[in-house]
């Protein structure tokens, strides 16, 4: 218990910190460690990854919800690009749970593992440079967007920031803005996300202290543990570079990737 209680709580505050830095749930960290500290206490493997993702989507709640109310502080929540991206994030957040419900745990680990590796090599490569003006998509543009971004998010167990937040920079939003609605996008698909997945899981898994797809001692160390350190991610979003901080992050991502393949 105390090896689990530890390691939940290193997972709460890797989490916490890259919701408010970077405007992510996190899951895309959270995930492989996860998957190593349920391996540890003897989750089937048949069902170790859904677990995960189940764990880290309703972990990411908290975390998302503490990181997008400090950037609505800061004002760096567009509210209007948020309206028309929830609707998509409902629909997306049912497709994705049921896209992973009859997915082996083997495939989505090995999906979860060619995605981090792009998104590895993504952030290690320089910024494109914007060569014109680009306007932000209709409402229906919006949506279906974040539908196709919310299957996604929702079948891996992350908080969609890793894609939405270059998707808005794309449409000339600036960096800390898309950051700060970006946050409150993954507030949302956590919540979606881990509510879908938890009944798709209802009477899928008999793994002790779980109900559906969600550990809830895992569940719960994260989410309080990154509830509080996601502020002092926002706070940081606005002071350090984040180039370099991206530059490190991608390698981590790079390396995390090809270990989740070949494990």
């Amino acid at each position: 218990m105390t090896f689990e209680i530890i390691s939940f709580g290193l997972i709460g505050i890797l989490a916490g910190l890259l919701s408010g830095l970077l405007g992510i749930g996190g899951g895309i960290v959270t995930i492989p460690l996860l998957l190593l500290a349920f391996t540890q206490i003897g989750v089937p493997s048949v069902e170790v990854m859904h677990l995960a993702i189940g764990t880290s989507l309703a972990a990411m709640v908290f975390n998302t919800l503490s990181a997008s109310y400090s950037h609505y502080k800061k004002g760096g929540v567009l509210f209007h690009i948020v309206k028309p991206m929830g609707v998509g994030i409902v629909i997306g957040a049912i497709f994705g749970a049921l896209i992973a419900r009859f997915a082996s745990s083997s495939f989505l680990q090995i999906f979860f593992g060619i995605f981090e590796t792009l998104l590895g090599i993504r952030f290690l490569l320089p910024e494109p440079k914007i060569t014109k003006e680009k306007k932000l998509p209709p409402f229906w543009g919006l949506s279906l967007i974040s539908l196709a971004v919310t299957t996604l998010s929702t079948m891996l167990g992350i908080g969609g920031g890793i894609v939405n937040v270059p998707i808005l920079t794309h449409f000339n939003i600036p960096v800390k803005k898309a950051i700060g609605t970006s946050s409150a996008l993954s507030f949302l698909i956590a919540l979606f996300g881990a509510f879908f997945f938890l009944l798709v899981g209802m009477h899928s898994t008999r793994v002790n202290d779980s109900v559906g797809y969600v550990y809830i001692p895992a569940f719960l160390v994260i989410s309080v543990i990154s509830f509080f350190i996601a502020p002092f991610g926002a706070k940081l979003a606005h002071i350090l570079p984040t180039k370099i901080l991206k530059r490190i992050f991608g390698l981590a991502l790079l390396v995390a990737g090809l270990m989740m393949i070949f494990k």
